[in-house]
């Protein structure tokens, strides 16, 4: 037995250092010393061809091999291999021969008969008619005769149309459009007043003149309104004295019936003279100067609505003061001209006041309506009739009846 003896039981002890620790003592000095050789080779040389050039060596999808379906062995079979044609049916093969004449085309077999000289059936059958006629037959004229004019044929039908196509044209187009309002879209210039940057006389006489029509169609609207409210209170007593009367007067009628009621010999009423009284002829007086105030009531309700061309009737009313005019403006009606039943629409005020006015184009605001001034703008020129938008409604109210159904059932 040797003296030296192993201890098996004992294992030998793991390093204390960690990997942090190893990885900080690795010498990593020859990799480094190579990159930067290569750093400077790019400086100096430049990058090596081979790196320009890339090889790709993945297979394409569209080259890959497809696989090839398999035919069934009955087709495969009945497959004509050979290189032989097989046999047409001369049944089958009229298609083929239908444009061919012993197996040469039609056109070929023409074309060698025109320059053999002979002559040969045309494919058209007016050519070949007149081939064998040897004649054209056309409409017999004298070429040296007068020209005849060609009569159109006039048709008695008769339109079931409402109107017919007008032939003439009227008088009125060549004529200018009669112009209803006078305005600054007709007239196309444009007030100095209304500008971004107005000067000072320019705004101020645009003001004033608008200050003016503005207060003009307020004195006449509160005058017409106190007016209006007037003829109403009139009315009102003339209702309270007509009432009044009335009932007056049936207290007299019944008096006398009472009165006369207990002499009556026959049953119809007896014949009297019928005399006016005081009181039947008050009641007509009355009667008719109500319905003069009822008169005065829709002529104010006419003036109303012509309020909107008050510049018009500020005319009339100037013209009336001036009695020195000629025998034309006599015959011109002072009405305001209408192409339809309503009046044209006056076109807005366009002022603004001080503290809205603007010394740069950069807070301008776009104001206006550019559809809505090129319809005033054909309107007020006659070019448009002046239309109101109206409500669908019934022309005539349904006419409700009863049906009997039961007696269907009797």
């Amino acid at each position: 037995m040797s003296g030296t003896v192993k201890n098996s039981g004992a294992k030998p002890k793991p390093s204390r250092k960690g990997k942090k620790a190893w990885r900080k003592n690795i010498d990593i000095q020859d990799v480094e010393t190579a990159l930067e050789e290569n750093r400077e080779n790019e400086i100096h040389v430049g990058k090596k061809n081979e790196d320009d050039f890339v090889i790709d060596s993945t297979p394409s999808v569209s080259l890959q091999s497809r696989k090839v379906e398999k035919k069934l062995k009955t087709h495969e079979i009945l497959t004509n291999k050979s290189k032989v044609e097989a046999l047409s049916h001369p049944k089958g093969s009229k298609a083929e021969t239908k444009n061919t004449i012993q197996g040469v085309k039609r056109t070929e077999v023409l074309r060698l008969m025109k320059l053999a000289g002979g002559k040969y059936k045309d494919e058209s059958k007016i050519k070949n008619r007149i081939d064998k006629d040897g004649l054209i037959h056309v409409q017999n004229k004298d070429l040296w005769g007068t020209e005849e004019i060609e009569e159109t044929p006039v048709s008695n039908f008769s339109s079931t149309t409402e109107f017919t196509q007008a032939s003439v044209v009227p008088k009125t187009l060549k004529s200018a459009p009669i112009r209803v309002i006078e305005n600054d879209l007709n007239k196309k210039v444009i007030d100095a007043g209304k500008s971004y940057n107005p000067s000072l006389e320019s705004w101020k006489q645009l003001i004033n003149k608008e200050y003016g029509l503005e207060h003009k169609r307020e004195l006449t609207r509160q005058q017409m309104a106190e007016h209006r409210e007037k003829i109403k209170e009139l009315m009102n007593t003339l209702d309270v004295n007509e009432s009044d009367s009335e009932d007056s007067e049936n207290e007299q009628e019944e008096q006398q019936d009472e009165e006369d009621g207990d002499y009556q010999l026959s049953i119809n009423k007896p014949t009297q003279v019928k005399i006016k009284t005081k009181t039947k002829r008050n009641r007509e007086e009355k009667h008719k100067k109500r319905e003069g105030l009822q008169q005065e009531l829709k002529e104010l309700k006419k003036q109303l609505r012509d309020l909107t061309n008050l510049d018009e009737l500020l005319q009339k009313e100037d013209n009336s003061t001036n009695k020195k005019t000629s025998k034309k403006d006599k015959n011109v009606s002072n009405k305001p001209k209408k192409l339809f039943k309503y009046d044209a629409v006056q076109a807005p005020l366009e002022v603004k006041l001080s503290n809205e006015l603007t010394n740069n184009l950069k807070n301008l605001k776009p104001e206006g309506n550019l559809f809505y001034d090129q319809m005033l703008n054909l309107q007020s020129t006659g070019k448009i009739e002046t239309r109101i938008p109206v409500a669908k409604r019934r022309k005539y109210t349904p006419k409700i009846t009863e049906k009997w159904t039961y007696k269907d059932f009797k």
